[in-house]
């Protein structure tokens, strides 16, 4: 299939296409449709249900930015939980500070299975940490029914569609904000800032209750519809727009990062006009 384009329909309004080599594997989960394909550019490339999730040239861009921001926020982060994420990216992040634990939880074993086979460098050796636990199910109900709690929680979804929209909903924000320690915080993917900033605003809406301060920031994770992407973090405690360079600086030392740095933490929370103006009348 040299030379075929894989076409991301990433809303109604916008298409991406990228052409790739080979298709890898391919199979209908309970939950999606799961491929993997080789690409010149990106490498190997998940894609469920026709959307690219994460490739092996670019993936550190969105871990980087959904993990460490929070993580460097929290004063002492010694637990994370993060729902979704099967290919074990945002886990690798995560277990560069010196947890005491990380819990996973998937709800499609085959987005894990496939991951650790054909793109196992997303994860490294982040699965096989001992600090590491990897629970198959239902984030939703995990997170309602463990009696852990936890520092920084992680929800690294797809869209709000299928399974995945429950993670969008206020009863699982309230849920979250009560398992989390005091201070702790929660940080969401929350869409293409050029083109899902009703979807931002909605995230910031239903956290508003729960979390005393909501902020977005944004990343260009290039793979995904219109570049710029956002996350939004709910903080029980610290402001996460704060954090002093020193104290990122220090945190991060010898991590080996490619995107996140002291300097970038402050540009990704210091949104450009037109998106402020767009998401933060949410009241």
């Amino acid at each position: 299939m040299k030379g075929a384009w894989l076409v991301d329909q990433g809303s109604p309004d916008i298409t991406s296409a990228f052409r790739v080599t080979r298709l890898v594997h391919t199979e209908q989960t309970p939950y999606q449709h799961l491929e993997i394909y080789d690409s010149a550019i990106f490498g190997r490339m998940l894609v469920l249900d026709g959307a690219v999730q994460t490739t092996e040239r670019e993936e550190f861009v969105y871990h980087e930015m959904l993990a460490h921001p929070a993580l460097c926020a929290h004063p002492a982060p010694k637990r994370v939980l993060i729902i979704g994420g099967g290919d074990g990216g945002a886990l690798e992040e995560a277990l560069k500070h010196p947890l005491e634990g990380a819990t996973l939880v998937e709800i499609d074993e085959a987005v894990v299975r496939t991951s650790r086979e054909y793109l196992a460098g997303v994860a490294g050796r982040a699965f096989e940490d001992p600090r590491a636990t990897l629970v198959i199910g239902d984030g939703i109900a995990y997170a309602g029914e463990t009696a852990e709690r936890f520092d920084v929680a992680l929800v690294d979804s797809t869209d709000p569609q299928g399974s995945a929209v429950g993670l969008f909903a206020p009863e699982f924000y309230g849920t979250i904000a009560r398992k989390l320690t005091p201070g702790g915080l929660l940080v969401v993917q929350s869409g293409s800032a050029m083109y899902q900033r009703d979807l931002i605003r909605s995230v910031r809406r239903t956290m508003r209750p729960f979390f005393p301060v909501v902020r977005t920031y944004v990343a260009a994770v290039v793979e995904y519809p219109g570049t710029l992407w956002s996350f939004t973090v709910g903080s029980l405690g610290p402001d996460p727009a704060v954090v002093p360079p020193d104290t990122i600086a220090k945190r991060t030392a010898g991590f080996g990062l490619r995107y996140y740095t002291p300097i970038g933490h402050q540009a990704a929370f210091a949104a450009p006009p037109f998106l402020r103006e767009a998401t933060e009348s949410d009241t």
